[in-house]
């Protein structure tokens, strides 16, 4: 059995951040590798996904660093991590998966789709995120691990904004993607007119 993380996600676009804590799981000997997951659907963020999943994984593919892959699971989804997650664990019955959350997620997920489910099948892997406390009452009642890794102050949304204002991102994504990714969403963020 083979340990593997999953990190799930928009990744709209990828950025130094999620780089930055791929490394750090790898990097405590925890798991193997550091599978990414682009979604299709975000049932938190319906509307504000910018841009195709086909553009998004390629992305995403393109930043790869030894122990990390990308998968297309996702790209049919429903968006339900418990149904990712139950489709991963019949198609991959000889890995044991870490699903990657950050504890801004923890006070939300007695809200997430299946939840019963999720807290009796999967093992979470949690990154303290500044202002979010690992929660206590939510912890006892799931699977979890918590490594100690401070995430980088990069969002997504934070590099969408700059595109759409013409600031620069320079630092905030890997430089090999920098102008593929201004490519492919300054006329996605363009001002309405």
């Amino acid at each position: 059995m083979s340990n593997l993380a999953l990190l799930g996600g928009s990744f709209d676009p990828v950025h130094n951040g999620h780089l930055h804590i791929a490394r750090g799981i790898l990097h405590s000997g925890l798991v193997e590798s550091v599978i990414f997951l682009p979604n299709a659907i975000h049932n938190f963020k319906k509307d504000r996904i910018v841009l195709d999943f086909n553009s998004r994984y390629e992305l995403v593919k393109e930043v790869m660093e030894p122990g990390m892959e990308v998968w297309d699971d996702d790209a049919k989804g429903t968006g339900y991590t418990s149904d990712l997650l139950q489709h991963l664990y019949k198609k991959y019955p000889e890995h044991q998966f870490f699903w990657v959350i950050g504890s801004d997620n923890l006070a939300s997920l007695s809200r997430w789709h299946n939840y019963p489910w999720l807290k009796e099948n999967v093992q979470f892997l949690i990154i303290p995120r500044p202002g979010y406390p690992i929660i206590p009452e939510v912890i006892n009642e799931i699977k979890h691990q918590v490594l100690n890794l401070t995430p980088i102050d990069i969002s997504s949304t934070q590099i969408r904004n700059n595109i759409a204002a013409g600031l620069s991102i320079k630092g905030l994504v890997p430089d090999s993607i920098l102008d593929k990714v201004l490519q492919l969403y300054k006329p996605l963020l363009a001002p309405k007119t």
